[in-house]
């Protein structure tokens, strides 16, 4: 009997799967916002080990091949931590920003990888530095250094407020890494959560603070129709309706909610148990707030 590997692969050799991803990689050039974003999603598919050893079977010198399987790699690390091979990534970041020479995504990866295993500052900065010069506000770079920065990891609470009141000064108002700061008030909340005792307890406290009102107020400008452009939006929105969830806001939730749609996000809802059943419980408690 044929296994879905097996079928995969015999699909594959026509180039039926692989292909579609090829050509999404391929489409949008040097729009880089969009061609990470679509590299993110597609090397999170869990067949993404499978379709990239087939793709780079078929085209072994594809550029793109090699970027492919450095992100699959990199997603492994969240699926399975035995079938993540960091070295094998850094070999191919190497090799992908050797043959995209232009592209900020091999340098991406890379510094991806280095906040995985807690890499040295030193190196962590040269990745940095190598993805602000191919694309100065590159989303998924900014939210690296944000969580290498973060107690959690390699950082402080002062490191990262630093790092966030940088970027601030100098980001455009509509740019891809618009709701970094939330994402860095949403980390200080977690950070309390998982303290324990009175601090985890009085950890809602952290939403009532001024700044924190008026960095969730900026947020809801989003809003509008046409402000947010950069392609990983509807994932900062969702950002955006757990964040109101936590500052028990459910009114304003519930417009998120609606300027979400059906799509879910992993991250932040699984902060809270499974993602797609955290968020429709939240929905529709929120809807039903506003029915009172």
């Amino acid at each position: 009997m044929a296994t879905q590997d097996d079928n995969l692969a015999q699909a594959n050799d026509r180039g039926a799967l692989t292909y579609p991803i090829e050509q999404a990689l391929r489409e949008p050039g040097r729009e880089w916002d969009r061609r990470m974003h679509r590299l993110l999603v597609l090397s999170s598919l869990r067949e993404a080990p499978v379709l990239t050893r087939q793709w780079r079977a078929r085209r072994p010198d594809c550029a793109d091949a090699v970027l492919f399987e450095a992100y699959a790699g990199l997603s492994q690390h969240g699926y399975d931590g035995a079938a993540y091979n960091p070295k094998r990534v850094i070999t191919l970041c190497r090799q992908a920003a050797e043959l995209l020479p232009a592209d900020p995504a091999p340098w991406v990866a890379l510094l991806t990888r280095y906040r995985l295993i807690r890499a040295s500052t030193t190196d962590v900065q040269g990745a940095w530095r190598a993805v602000k010069e191919r694309d100065s506000w590159n989303r998924e770079a900014h939210l690296q250094v944000l969580r290498y920065l973060s107690p959690r990891e390699c950082g402080s609470l002062t490191m990262m407020l630093q790092f966030i009141d940088g970027v601030a000064i100098h980001a455009p108002r509509r740019s891809p890494v618009a709701a970094l700061a939330l994402h860095a008030s949403l980390a200080q909340y977690l950070i309390l959560q998982e303290a324990g005792g009175i601090t985890a307890i009085t950890a809602h406290r952290h939403w009532n603070q001024p700044q924190e009102r008026a960095l969730i107020d900026e947020a809801l400008t989003w809003l509008q129709p046409g402000y947010l452009m950069h392609a990983a939006r509807l994932a900062d929105l969702n950002t955006l309706a757990y964040v109101l969830i936590k500052a028990t806001r459910l009114h304003d939730a519930l417009t998120v909610f609606h300027a979400i749609g059906p799509v879910i996000t992993s991250w932040p809802w699984q902060e809270d148990g499974r993602p797609v059943e955290t968020f429709r419980n939240w929905s529709h408690r929120a809807r039903r707030a506003t029915q009172q």
